[in-house]
């Protein structure tokens, strides 16, 4: 498995909101249809606000992840690669070349909360509502 990135450009853009909904709808089965049309709506604008990385192997595209300064803010796979140790191998870069010690995740997403525990990470705080107010609560982690 030789996983590579590479900083995202604007013609990523489609290619990245496809892999999202994709992953959001095997992962975020609490998100409402019209909460998940309005966040897909705004992926370009939360795109501008990190670095966006595009994760692959071989040209085909396995993820992407968004970092601003030691907060990991996002972190999507398609589906079809959950499970085969590329988002262990992505936090794992991360972490060592982005010094990411902190993760916001949905509180209702019990399978990324194990992810990123199985990865060191603990709970430091719960917000009530998403950064967009919305009644998803957000558990705030930061690296043990």
């Amino acid at each position: 498995m030789t996983l590579t990135w590479r900083l995202a450009e604007k013609n990523d853009e489609a290619a990245l909101i496809n892999l999202w909904r994709d992953s959001v709808r095997a992962t975020h089965d609490f998100l409402s249809e019209t909460d998940q049309t309005t966040i897909e709506k705004n992926l370009p604008h939360y795109f501008e606000h990190v670095q966006l990385k595009v994760w692959q192997e071989e040209n085909q595209l396995i993820g992407f992840s968004g970092t601003a300064e030691h907060s990991l803010e996002m972190l999507f796979l398609s589906p079809e690669y959950f499970g085969r140790g590329y988002g262990n191998q992505i936090l794992q870069q991360l972490m060592e070349d982005d010094g990411i010690t902190k993760i916001d995740v949905n509180e209702d997403n019990p399978r990324a909360l194990r992810f990123y525990q199985k990865n060191g990470f603990k709970v430091a705080s719960r917000s009530p509502l998403d950064d967009d107010g919305r009644p998803y609560p957000i558990l705030h982690l930061e690296k043990a």
